[in-house]
């Protein structure tokens, strides 16, 4: 079933960006990890994280030293959307393009923290989803309700595959010729006999 999953164009560019900066495993997720490859450069304080760039293509954040380590990658991931995907003040911005970077942040977090790929090869040791989250909490240092939130996004994402693909099988059935029986059995003796010849067939062609 996984062969139907589709990635939308953010999951695509994270996948990009992990590759290109040679994050292949589940442990090289850290805030340690990524800063150094993406060339982030991380501060600690007693503030509310954001990211910075106030220079182009020079990365900044502050991450909120209170929190606990597992809250403050997920910020670190959450901040990261917006240094490398987004662009303007927030504070200047209108309340609905905020929203619309905010909600895309949220996305980037669960496809950053558990890349699909990265999910997928665990899929021998996770038969069926009750063992997935588990798993996932595991594996990625994730909590629980965020590995089930993914769990069910990939769950919704291989349906919608299958129902695609399925529609197309159907469509592609839908334009083939509609012959009579006599139709194909003639048509089946002229293929036997192009065939004897060593010529292309009209099975070749998809007629019959």
């Amino acid at each position: 079933m996984v062969k139907h999953y589709r990635m939308t164009i953010l999951e695509e560019f994270i996948e990009h960006t992990y590759v290109s900066a040679g994050i292949t495993s589940p442990d090289q997720i850290t805030i340690d990890e990524l800063s150094t490859r993406l060339n982030v450069w991380v501060h600690y304080a007693e503030i509310g994280s954001r990211a910075l760039e106030a220079v182009s293509g020079m990365y900044s954040m502050f991450i909120d030293s209170r929190l606990p380590k597992g809250q403050q990658r997920l910020d670190f991931l959450h901040e990261l959307c917006h240094l490398l995907r987004h662009a303007g003040n927030q504070m200047t911005m209108p309340e609905s393009y905020t929203q619309m970077q905010e909600l895309e942040a949220e996305q980037f977090v669960l496809y950053a923290a558990m890349p699909s790929s990265m999910v997928f090869q665990l899929t021998p040791i996770m038969p069926t989803m009750v063992d997935a989250i588990p798993c996932l909490v595991d594996v990625f240092d994730v909590p629980p309700a965020l590995a089930v939130k993914r769990i069910e996004q990939i769950k919704r994402r291989i349906i919608d595959g299958y129902r695609q693909s399925k529609r197309s099988e159907q469509k592609n059935r839908s334009h083939e010729p509609a012959w009579s029986r006599e139709t194909k059995r003639v048509l089946q003796q002229l293929d036997r006999q192009l065939v004897a010849k060593g010529l292309p067939g009209y099975q070749d062609h998809g007629l019959i």
